[in-house]
């Protein structure tokens, strides 16, 4: 069985650069939202159960916020940078974003559409 990395500090977590996956499909959903076509890698137990995963596809239904924090998930722009922007576009207290936005990547990282560049 492989190592739990280890846990981040919350300055770590913040200063690190998301980086979504490859994005081979878009179809735009009503009110603003796209789904998403992404190639399937499986993960963990996953390797096991699906042997042959060549060609396999995951799609993903992000609304217009969803889709704002993705586009800059460039490898590029920190968590920080990210939660300030969302933060200043949408008028919202920087603490009420940084729960949102922390939780969106979370959530993206366990379904595999972003991963974490940490330093």
């Amino acid at each position: 069985m492989a190592a739990r990395p280890p846990k981040l500090t919350r300055e770590q977590a913040m200063r690190a650069r998301p980086v979504t996956a490859r994005i081979i499909g878009r179809e735009p959903l009503e009110g603003g939202g796209e789904r998403l076509t992404v190639p399937f890698v499986p993960t963990g137990f996953q390797k096991f159960f699906f042997r042959q995963t060549q060609g396999m596809t995951r799609k993903f239904d992000l609304d217009a916020f969803g889709l704002e924090v993705l586009a800059m998930c460039d490898g590029q722009k920190s968590v920080r940078h990210i939660v300030d922007t969302f933060a200043r576009r949408h008028k919202l207290h920087p603490a009420e974003a940084e729960r949102a936005v922390t939780m969106f990547l979370q959530t993206m990282m366990r379904k595999g559409l972003v991963a974490m560049a940490v330093e």
